[in-house]
């Protein structure tokens, strides 16, 4: 507002003084109403509020003070500065002016220079108020702004932090959840992750006040959705890639929102949702509700937006660490396990050997070896095939694994139809109670073997070696020993077992 554009109203019940002061206003580019009465006076201010306003004291029904003080107790019209004009010169009438609000008084007779004189003072200052209030507005917006920024930021590392701190795809979502619910104070929040055929969204995380019944039966009843490509709300979003409002749950079309009677059931009325994506690849869609209705709130779904848009970077490369983790157990499995009977491979029992040959060295404990070949194995196979053979095989495997108890002790697949089974802190007599084991459980199978010259049933011979290794032998020397010992075996006749006679003792040194 400046001086020439200012809005004066003058109320005076003599017509002369309303004339009078109306031209001088004029005259400096002011523009001016009259009022002829103190009732006028307020219905022109209720109607169009003034910038300014000149009032005499003494009129008739309604006089000055009165104007003053109804304009003063009206939030609209408080703020309007108020110039007492009156022929009144004693201290209480003045006093009684500026106590019901009034900005200056001017006696009359006046002077039009002195007149201008103070309502230009008044205009300023007003103006200056006003400036100082919008100053005010704009340092308190700026602050609010600053903190939402705050807090947007730190909402926005602190659930980085999360992510990053997960160990898979789905904790990393349940922190972003808990995060951002803490944050918005929203009722219920969930996460959709697309299935393995990339055909559908399941849902994968859920967020709400747990001892809250309602939403209890809410997330359970959600688990038996699945939306495809562009159906259901979520699948939309999945198609646009798109943050979505939703005001009045009840408005929304079942098409949209096929959940419409649980969500009112439960109380829902707003709702939203945003997507995690990166490269143009959905990851996630994350949905939230109230039980409030909520106008679009455009600011917080920037926020929400915001958040997803930075993790989706974050989320990629947590999927991405946990494919390549999954991908090393595959390949580590493909090189350390026997594709035919799922048991440890020979490079798996080459290291395991050693890593228990030096344990055992530290501590002083025996390590027992036992190495078991299949009897006549090949004629088993010439006479009923190779896939019979291979059954075989697994089934000799499972009378192994049942042979064993503890947790480190291992059977693997040492070649062909041999196997071989470490005992760690086991001495001979542990071992050899071991390979009895074996022959029972074996011979339980009843696998019958027509061309054995040794027995109607498949059965093994088995070599065994044990002694405490130290620094001046390896893990060479007992698989030798045992190796040994097998052919011991062999040569007694096969199906028995045969203890090396160096067992628990040391080798000779050559």
């Amino acid at each position: 507002m400046t001086d020439v554009k200012a809005s004066i109203l003058v109320v005076d019940d003599h017509p002369d003084n309303l004339r009078t002061l109306s031209a001088v206003l004029n005259q400096h580019g002011y523009r001016v109403r009259k009022a002829i009465s103190g009732t006028v006076a307020l219905e022109t201010v209720q109607s169009q509020p003034p910038d300014l306003i000149l009032l005499d004291i003494r009129m008739p029904e309604v006089d000055g003070y009165d104007v003053c003080g109804a304009l003063k107790a009206c939030q609209q019209t408080c703020d309007i500065p108020i110039i007492f004009l009156s022929a009144l010169d004693d201290s209480a009438s003045k006093v009684k002016a500026f106590e019901l609000g009034g900005a200056d008084y001017i006696t009359k007779p006046f002077q039009g220079e002195e007149v201008l004189a103070r309502v230009r003072n008044q205009l300023t200052i007003q103006r200056q108020q006003q400036q100082l209030v919008a100053q005010n507005q704009q340092l308190r917006q700026e602050i609010h702004d600053r903190q939402q920024a705050q807090a947007a930021t730190e909402l926005l590392l602190s659930t980085i932090q999360a992510v990053s701190e997960a160990a898979d795809l789905n904790t990393a979502l349940k922190a972003t959840l808990d995060n951002i619910r803490a944050a918005i104070d929203w009722d219920y929040c969930e996460a959709w992750t697309i299935d393995e055929a990339g055909k559908a969204l399941r849902l994968a995380q859920v967020c709400y006040d747990q001892s809250d019944l309602p939403m209890q039966q809410f997330d359970q009843a959600s688990n038996a959705y699945t939306f495809s490509h562009g159906v259901g709300l979520p699948g939309q979003i999945w198609a646009s890639q798109q943050p979505q409002w939703l005001a009045d749950l009840s408005q929304i079309p079942v098409t949209l929102f096929p959940r419409t009677q649980l969500t009112e059931a439960v109380g829902f009325k707003t709702g939203f949702g945003v997507p995690i994506a990166s490269d143009n690849q959905v990851l996630a869609i994350l949905l939230f509700f109230d039980r409030t209705f909520q106008l679009p709130d455009l600011q917080l779904l920037k926020l929400v937006n915001g958040i997803a848009l930075h993790l989706g970077t974050s989320i990629q490369r947590k999927q991405a660490e946990a494919d390549l983790k999954q991908a090393n157990r595959k390949l580590h499995h493909l090189a350390t396990i026997d594709g035919l009977t799922q048991i440890p491979n020979r490079r798996c029992f080459d290291a395991y050997l050693k890593a228990e040959w030096g344990r055992s060295q530290r501590e002083k404990a025996p390590l027992s070896l036992l190495l078991c070949d299949i009897d006549y194995f090949k004629r088993y196979n010439d006479r009923y095939g190779h896939q019979a053979g291979d059954h075989c095989l697994q089934q000799v495997v499972q009378a192994l694994k049942d042979s064993i108890k503890r947790p480190a002790d291992l059977a693997a697949r040492y070649g062909g139809e041999e196997f071989a089974i470490i005992l760690p802190n086991t001495p001979a007599k542990g071992a050899v109670h071991v390979a009895k084991r074996i022959r029972r459980n074996l011979a339980r199978l009843q696998i019958l073997h027509e061309n054995s010259s040794v027995n109607h049933w498949v059965t093994l011979s088995v070599g065994i070696a044990c002694w405490t290794p130290d620094q001046d032998f390896s893990p060479e020397d007992v698989i030798a020993a045992a190796d040994r010992a097998l052919y011991a075996a062999k040569s007694a006749g096969r199906n028995t077992y045969h203890l090396s006679p160096q067992s628990d003792n040391r080798l000779p040194v050559s």
